[in-house]
């Protein structure tokens, strides 16, 4: 058992409650060091990376130690092609040389982990992602919650025929945008059953790369990324992104989120925990000017 101090400061208006600071000793349990996979093969050129590490406790700031003993695999199961990854550096890699890519849109992959005498398995496949039209900046005057700056618009259409999930991030002068969500689409909208197979992504999805609080800046470069992914990796991320910024008064009960490696052994108690998934990717830049 480990103790930690825990400095709980609440202080509540009205002359109902007075201020106060209360210390309490927590014995918090210090769990095994769980395994965890971090892998994600895109259809983009060059090498790709996984991660094999053992998690650390909750209040450890600590760097996730590597795992280096296993033998990591990835096959192309509509290829019948597989990739053997090699240990270096902390990591798993492989690269298929220059200007070839391992992922193929279209293509199951099977991830293969051979580690302490046991086979672990996982599976996913690489869906098509929307092409980006444009992306559209305009400089505006602060009115109502929009603050006066620079606001900006993307453009896609959903192509026809199957059910695609979108996953979304935006960029600031190269860095991720703190200041926008998320978006996850689906057929270029948020819902499931909505039927927009093949229109426009919806205004709400197109508003979502810009912040009414911190537009941008004359001179900043905004950069989107959008990937597609498969129903499940989709909503592996959300729920992961869901416990990154779980916080405040009505925040969630922290919780391990499902993974998709399953030991091939019959009884086996080991478990790896995180994701394999695979996903395409198409982005855009523009600067604000």
């Amino acid at each position: 058992m480990q103790k930690f101090i825990l400095y709980i400061i609440v202080i509540v208006s009205a002359g109902l409650f007075a201020s106060c600071e209360k210390v309490i000793d927590l014995n918090v349990p210090v769990g095994d060091p769980v395994p965890y996979i971090d892998a994600w093969i895109t259809d983009k050129p060059g090498a790709q990376q996984i991660k094999f590490q053992r998690a650390v406790g909750y209040l450890d700031n600590s760097t996730p130690p590597a795992i280096g003993d296993a033998q990591i695999s990835v096959t192309d199961l509509t290829a019948s092609k597989t990739y053997n990854f090699t240990f270096t550096n902390g990591a798993y890699t492989h690269d298929p040389g220059a200007g070839v890519a391992i992922g193929v849109i279209g293509h199951e992959y099977k991830l293969t982990i051979n580690w302490q005498g046991e086979t672990f398995e996982a599976k996913d496949k690489l869906f098509r992602v929307a092409p980006i039209d444009s992306i559209t900046i305009e400089h505006k005057e602060e009115k109502g919650q929009e603050k006066e700056g620079y606001y900006a618009k993307l453009y896609a259409v959903d192509p026809r025929g199957q059910k695609d999930y979108t996953w979304i991030r935006t960029y600031r002068n190269g860095v991720l945008n703190q200041n926008v969500d998320e978006v996850w689409a689906i057929d270029g909208s948020y819902y499931e059953n909505t039927d927009s197979d093949g229109f426009n992504f919806i205004l709400p999805i197109r508003e979502a790369i810009t912040s009414n609080s911190k537009p941008y800046k004359k001179g900043d470069v905004v950069k989107v990324v959008m990937r597609g992914i498969s129903k499940d990796g989709q909503e592996f991320i959300r729920m992961l992104a869901d416990q990154l910024s779980n916080g405040g008064m009505f925040a969630k009960v922290l919780a391990n989120i499902p993974t998709n490696v399953t030991s091939q052994k019959a009884g086996s108690s080991t478990k790896i925990l995180g994701w394999f998934g695979t996903v395409s990717e198409t982005e855009m830049s523009k600067t604000a000017e």
